[in-house]
């Protein structure tokens, strides 16, 4: 059913064939060298499997001093998208109370999808919801 990708301290990647979907799951709060290096790792699998459907669960990094959800939109995912030269959707799972920050902040990216950028993401606070968002788009045959 899933496919291990890789698998450190602080991060574990699978893939799911049947659904052409990458799973990405956060184990702890994380530095910003090892954000950006888990972020690398996805890059890579998703490169490998040619996958532009992403599933990533922080809510086990409560410390989110370093998320860098700024750094991801603006310059990891569109570089991803290119990269990849298919469409590229992104459902982050998170904890409740950084949903609710993040669509105090900026409530079209918290809930939706911003039309300008050269992707789609959503955070959602249930893993069931997430992956139904992505299982409209995400099929082998892509």
């Amino acid at each position: 059913m899933y496919q291990n990708f890789a698998t450190t301290a602080f991060l574990h990647v699978l893939y799911r064939p049947y659904s052409n979907e990458l799973v990405g799951r956060w184990l702890c709060s994380v530095t910003e060298e090892q954000l950006r290096e888990g972020y690398e790792t996805m890059r890579q699998a998703a490169l490998h499997h040619r996958c532009g459907c992403w599933q990533i669960d922080s809510r086990r990094r409560p410390d989110r001093r370093h998320n860098g959800p700024e750094w991801v939109v603006t310059q990891f995912l569109p570089q991803v998208q290119q990269e990849l030269a298919c469409p590229l959707r992104v459902a982050f799972l998170v904890l409740p109370d950084h949903y609710q920050e993040a669509e105090a902040a900026n409530p079209s990216q918290a809930s939706g999808f911003d039309a300008a950028t050269p992707f789609q993401f959503v955070r959602f606070t249930d893993e069931g919801a997430a992956h139904a968002w992505l299982s409209q788009y995400c099929r082998y045959d892509q």
